[in-house]
């Protein structure tokens, strides 16, 4: 195999593996319902105005979601150890710990960034596809059957 042919192999798999790594993201395990209000639901105070981490897609709005969930965390254990609180309760905003909260406010940063991450990878595709020489569309070809035979 030429050098050219491994290295345009290489990179397809490359290509292919990440491809894989955004599949994942793709379909989410939420830990929370989703739909986040500043105003905390919990206390019977009520509010509108929620955010639905689903569909938001400006990353500052994220940001200030997550800016505000660290700092309230932060601001409820500084106010235990005021009150000399001994065990105090977990923090939680409108049902969910702040984790909870910032973990699915992670996957979907993640998924607004995949999109990039997407359109360059196909680029990269086509451009490896346009160089790949016969003999290694043949050989992959082969390797693409015999997997299929062992599935």
């Amino acid at each position: 195999m030429a050098k050219t042919d491994q290295t345009t192999l290489k990179l397809i798999k490359e290509v292919q593996s990440r491809k894989a790594e955004i599949e994942k993201v793709k379909k989410p395990n939420w830990q929370t319902n989703c739909s986040f209000s500043y105003i905390d639901k919990s206390t019977g105070l009520g509010g509108s105005g929620a955010i639905n981490l689903h569909v938001c897609s400006d990353l500052s709005v994220l940001l200030n979601i997550a800016a505000f969930l660290d700092e309230r965390a932060k601001a409820v254990k500084a106010a235990a150890k005021l009150l000399e609180v001994d065990s105090p309760p977990a923090f939680k905003w409108n049902g969910y710990t702040a984790k909870e909260w910032l973990d699915d406010l992670k996957m979907r940063v993640a998924q607004i960034q995949i999109k990039k991450k997407e359109e360059k990878l196909e680029q990269l595709e086509k451009r490896l596809n346009k160089i790949v020489s016969p003999e290694l569309r043949a050989e992959m070809e082969l390797e693409a059957i015999q997997a299929e035979l062992e599935e």
